[in-house]
């Protein structure tokens, strides 16, 4: 966690109240708002399907815990700019110095927001789709994929068992939820879906059905290409460019640490580093071997 500026926080909280500063409070409600998302993260964890979920996750924490403190400071650092007329009486007031540190609040309660937009997503980060570039996409699409298949055979088997019999009575893969509300004949005005439509299952809903495992079956077959790809491993002077289609990223590994202007070119064009592998990495695509010869074309002294 981000370091909290005590200082700051006690001359503010001088200039604005007249009740004396806890040593150590601004540090200790942002450990605990900071705990709270530890918490969360650790309560979500155990939902998320791939191990990329799971480092989405941990990332959003340590982003909420950093914005949050940069929020904080901020809030405190312009606290120190202007007293509250409580404090320093109406006479000589600098009105004009105070309400430049009120619109300095305004603008720091972006920040803020900026903080809750990470918690937010912490949240329901094992909601998030998993994207193509996560290591364990395919394996997540051919599980999610036998669902769907699963799930759509149980839905025709109970429109056939239907026919045959009139009634849901002992009918497989239809749950006492389902079966409620088939049955339920205050759905519709005209009754319950069941006898409104006739079957269980309608024909729209086995046609969304079939929709869903085609799209399934498209993702997955772009990515077991992009795998089945030959891999790609350039040297180059000082550096390798390499297109890893195992893990799906595009990478540079350079023979030692790149200088100031390198990794701000890389930064520019999406690439991060990855301390874990030692390379700068974006997600493998159109899009991001576009950016790597594009980062490459200076590189080599092209531009």
């Amino acid at each position: 966690m981000a370091i909290i500026n005590e200082e700051n926080a006690r001359i503010s909280k001088q200039l604005s109240s007249f009740s004396d500063y806890v040593d150590g409070s601004a540090t200790a409600s942002y450990n605990a708002q900071c705990a709270e998302a530890a918490a969360i993260l650790e309560q979500v964890k155990p939902k998320c399907a791939t191990a990329d979920q799971r480092e989405r996750a941990e990332w959003l924490y340590s982003r909420y815990c950093a914005v949050l403190a940069e929020a904080i400071n901020r809030e405190n650092e312009i606290g120190t700019r202007c007293p509250s007329v409580l404090i320093c009486g109406p006479a000589n007031f600098p009105v004009r110095k105070k309400e430049k540190q009120v619109a300095a609040w305004d603008a720091n309660r972006e920040n803020f927001r900026k903080a809750d937009h990470y918690l937010q997503m912490l949240k329901r980060a094992h909601t998030l789709a998993v994207k193509s570039d996560d290591p364990e996409a395919l394996d997540y699409l051919r599980a999610k994929l036998d669902q769907l298949q699963t799930a759509h055979q149980t839905m025709k088997d109970a429109n056939a068992y239907y026919r045959k019999h009139k009634t849901l009575d002992g009918c497989p893969g239809v749950t006492a939820k389902e079966r409620a509300w088939l049955e339920n004949d205050h759905v519709f005005n005209g009754g319950s879906p069941l006898a409104l439509y006739g079957c269980p299952y309608p024909a729209y809903a086995l046609q969304n059905s079939n929709a869903s495992i085609k799209r399934a079956k498209d993702r997955i077959a772009k990515l077991e290409a992009a795998k089945a790809a030959q891999p790609v491993e350039d040297e180059h002077d000082g550096y390798t460019y390499r297109e890893n289609a195992e893990a799906m990223r595009v990478q540079f590994q350079f023979d030692g640490k790149p200088d100031d202007e390198t990794r701000a070119l890389l930064k520019r064009n999406g690439f991060r580093w990855a301390p874990s592998l030692g390379v700068w990495q974006r997600q493998l695509n159109d899009n991001g071997k576009y950016a790597a010869h594009r980062v490459m074309e200076v590189l080599d002294g092209q531009q």
